[in-house]
């Protein structure tokens, strides 16, 4: 049976949203309605949650307000890092982004200051240095390759150099 219950959940409050946006929520909703089949997964709070609200702050306003910021990650930490821990870093980094982005358009749509902007800064200080850091391996790798391909270039080069002169002296 369809569960009711969750069809708000597909759809934000209608002032957030552009035409194009819901015309697809709507058209989800029919997929959904005609779906007789349809049973919701779970029952636990996460998963009734609306799905743009990742792009939310969880923590809330009054919260942050009072919260100090913590700092950005330096280079020198995340050189100790491997490839797939910085990569789950971007990610996280880059999901913290919008979230702040998010924030900083529902403070300018309400006329309202942002709580705690030095994050935005922090955030992109991070994945700049992330960037740093993964441009350093590629510069070393690169390296590392090259010197690899002189060496063996010279080792072909001596080798060539000693069939030439055993030629000469068996002449």
């Amino acid at each position: 049976p369809l569960h009711c219950s969750l069809l708000p959940l597909i759809s934000p409050p209608p002032n957030m949203l552009s035409a194009g946006s819901k015309r697809v929520i709507s058209s989800i909703r029919s997929s959904i309605a005609a779906n007789k089949n349809f049973r919701s997964f779970s029952t636990t709070p996460s998963a009734m949650m609306n799905p743009l609200d990742q792009f939310r702050d969880p923590v809330p306003r009054e919260e942050r307000e009072t919260e100090k910021v913590g700092r950005s990650w330096s280079t020198k930490e995340l050189r100790r890092k491997s490839y797939d821990d910085l990569n789950r870093l971007w990610y996280v980094l880059y999901k913290e982004k919008n979230m702040l982005s998010t924030e900083a358009h529902f403070a300018r749509r309400n006329q309202a200051y942002m709580v705690q902007p030095e994050r935005k800064k922090k955030v992109q200080k991070s994945m700049a240095a992330i960037k740093a850091v993964l441009g350093e391996r590629k510069t070393e790798k690169i390296n590392a390759h090259n010197l690899l391909m002189a060496k063996k270039e010279g080792e072909e080069e001596i080798a060539v150099i000693e069939e030439i002169a055993d030629t000469e002296e068996k002449k």
